[in-house]
């Protein structure tokens, strides 16, 4: 039987289990995502409202169990409750979505932990949003090792040059083109300014989500994400 405790972790999901049960879903320093049964959870909530398993809630947890859905014996109050409102709350709720649809369970992602709890952060004090959702995307696709260079062309250490135009190709980068006209075409310049990370180049905010978002959707694959519904 495996015993973890004083686990630092974030709820990121839950779902009702039982009549009065949850099954909470964490993002967790040293184990990655895990689930585990809250027993009594939904009645104990709704009565005493002592530390409920809400999301971007930060906690120690003691988890154990022999199967990958644990028995959670033990968890307080680790900080606070990170407060989302409007976007902030859609563009939190995304995040969580996320890492539970592409993230495998029991892998360890400590800096990704720590960008994830970064990013509650600047939510929560109003940061500019955009930016926040696209760097945690850059980090999230760097720990799942899909990512690509935003420095060099595709299947060669050339540099990215300001003068060319690109095609995005998903599995190597991105492709120079002869013809600066085509469907698709992708400007040098906007590419170099993501890279640097000049967030205020508007066309290089537009571009890193395009971008994000076709490296994303094979990994999503056809279910629609929840909270990108929200936004609309």
């Amino acid at each position: 039987m495996q015993h973890i405790e004083f686990e630092p972790a974030y709820v990121i999901h839950t779902r009702p289990y039982r009549d009065t049960s949850l099954i909470v879903t964490f993002f967790s320093r040293h184990y990655g995502v895990v689930a585990g049964v809250a027993r009594g959870q939904r009645k104990a909530s709704k009565k005493h409202n002592k530390t409920p398993m809400l999301p971007f809630t930060p906690l120690l947890i003691n988890l154990q169990g022999k199967s990958s859905l644990k028995l959670i014996s033990h968890f307080e109050w680790a900080g606070n409750t990170k407060t989302l409102q409007g976007y902030a709350l859609y563009s939190g709720l995304y995040l969580n979505e996320l890492l539970v649809r592409l993230l495998p369970e029991w892998y360890a992602h400590s800096s990704l932990y720590d960008d994830y709890q970064w990013a509650l952060g600047a939510l929560s004090e109003g940061g500019d949003i955009e930016v926040i959702l696209r760097q945690l995307e850059g980090r999230l696709l760097d720990s799942l090792g899909v990512n690509i260079s935003w420095h060099t062309q595709a299947g060669s250490e050339e540099p990215i040059r300001t003068d060319l135009h690109y095609r995005l190709d998903t599995q190597a980068g991105f492709v120079p083109l002869f013809n600066a006209s085509e469907a698709g075409a992708l400007s040098g310049e906007d590419i170099l300014q993501v890279a640097a990370g000049n967030w205020r180049h508007e066309p290089a905010r537009r571009l890193a989500k395009y971008t994000h978002r076709q490296l994303l959707q094979p990994l999503l694959g056809a279910k629609p994400l929840q909270s990108r519904q929200l936004f609309q």
